[in-house]
C-alpha cells in the first residue's frame, strides 16, 4: 500500500518541554484517519509540525516519497475555527477563492474558471447562497463549511482537518463527514484531529492515538481496543457502550481537543 504521510522519529517541544517525542506515523493513501487522544497530547502540535507550521526538534516528514517543501501543492488544510479571525472584512466567495491560489501563483488574479472552481466547492458544501456573504456574519457550522470549500477548491490529494466537527450542529456533521468520504472514495487521503471517541468507528477507518508519543495506530478494528484507550487516556477513561471499541471492553469519554 503506498503511503501518502510517513512521519520519522519526530520530537517537538516549547522551551524545554516535549509536546511529541519521537513519533513514528504513517498514514496510507486513500484513508480517512482519526487523531485521537487527550487535551495536550499534542495533536495539533503533530499537524502543524507536518505541514511545516511548526519547526521540529528532530524527525523527518515526507509526503509521498518527498520532502514537504517538495510537496506542499498536494496539501490542503483546515486548521480550527477558533484560530481564525472571522472579523476580518471579507467574503465567503473570497476565502474560498484563497484555495485556488496554489494553482494560480501569488502575483496572477482569480479568473472565470478559478471563480466557477470556488462556486462549485461552495456548492458542495451547501453554501453557494452565502457567497458574497461577510464570513463574520456566518454561523459557527457555516464557517465550518467555508473552510472545508476552499479545502476541496484546492483539489489536494492530501487534507489535513484540525476538529473540523467542533461546535458544529449534527446537520452540518453529518454534512462534512459525507463530504470527507467522499474524498476518500475519489482516492484523496484524509486525516483529522477528532475528540468525540463514540464516533470514530463510524467515521473512519484508520486511527492514530497519541499522547506526546505515538501510542498505535492502523485500522480501526486492529487498534481502537481498551488497552490501547487506557494507553492513551490513562485514568481519564469513562465507560462508554461496548459496541464502540474493537474489543468487548470499556473506552475513553470524548475528550476536548488541544
Amino acid at each position: 500500500m503506498e503511503i501518502a504521510v510517513d512521519i520519522q522519529d519526530l520530537t517537538v517541544a516549547y522551551g524545554d518541554k516535549p509536546v511529541l517525542w519521537d513519533v513514528d506515523l504513517q498514514v496510507p493513501r486513500g484513508v480517512l484517519m482519526a487523531i485521537i487522544g487527550p487535551n495536550g497530547a499534542g495533536k495539533t502540535t503533530l499537524l502543524k509540525s507536518t505541514l511545516g507550521l511548526v519547526k521540529p526538534a528532530a524527525g523527518s516528514v515526507r509526503i509521498f516519497g518527498k520532502p514537504y517543501e517538495q510537496q506542499r501543492h498536494l496539501i490542503a488544510y483546515v486548521p480550527q475555527r477558533s484560530s481564525v479571525d472571522w472579523d476580518f472584512p471579507t467574503t465567503v466567495l473570497d476565502v474560498v477563492l484563497m484555495g485556488r491560489y496554489g494553482h494560480l501563483g501569488w502575483f496572477r488574479r482569480p479568473g472565470r474558471a478559478e471563480r466557477a472552481a470556488a462556486l462549485a466547492a461552495l456548492e458542495q458544501v451547501q453554501m453557494a447562497e452565502f457567497a458574497h456573504r461577510q464570513i463574520g456574519q456566518l454561523s459557527g457550522g457555516q464557517q465550518q463549511r467555508v473552510f472545508l470549500a476552499r479545502a476541496l477548491a484546492q483539489d489536494a490529494e492530501i487534507y489535513f482537518m484540525d476538529e473540523p466537527f467542533q461546535g458544529v450542529d449534527a446537520v452540518t456533521e453529518r454534512a462534512i463527514i459525507n463530504i470527507l468520504r467522499d474524498l476518500r472514495a475519489a482516492g484523496k487521503t484524509v486525516v483529522v484531529v477528532h475528540h468525540d471517541l463514540q464516533t470514530v468507528t463510524e467515521y473512519f477507518d484508520q486511527v492514530a492515538l497519541i499522547n506526546v508519543r505515538r501510542i498505535a495506530a492502523g485500522p480501526v478494528h486492529d487498534v481502537f481496543t481498551e488497552a490501547n484507550l487506557r494507553a492513551t487516556y490513562g485514568g481519564r477513561l469513562a465507560l462508554l457502550e461496548t459496541s464502540r471499541v474493537a474489543a468487548p471492553a470499556s473506552s475513553a469519554a470524548p475528550a476536548p481537543g488541544d
